[in-house]
């Protein structure tokens, strides 16, 4: 179970697989934190598990930071299919 410190250091890595595993940490502010650093780097692979925990979540902060964080990699991959 990552800490929030941790969850940073794997935004900052670009963990995409570790910050995805974290959207089931046990702790829901992890949780928070991970689904808005997935969204900070807006890499394809976290689409999926963004779209799960933004209607799925049992706390409804969560749900929103995915729903946040899940809106900012939809728009990232349409600036790039536009640019193509």
């Amino acid at each position: 179970m990552p800490t929030i410190d941790e969850v940073d250091t794997m935004r900052d890595a670009r963990d995409v697989d570790g910050l995805i595993r974290a959207l089931a940490d046990p702790d829901e502010f992890v949780r928070s934190q991970a689904a808005l650093s997935l969204g900070t780097l807006a890499d394809p692979r976290a689409k999926e598990p963004l779209e799960r925990v933004k209607s799925e979540d049992p706390s409804a902060s969560v749900r929103e930071a995915a729903a946040t964080a899940y809106k900012w990699v939809v728009g990232r991959l349409r600036e790039i299919e536009a640019a193509r």
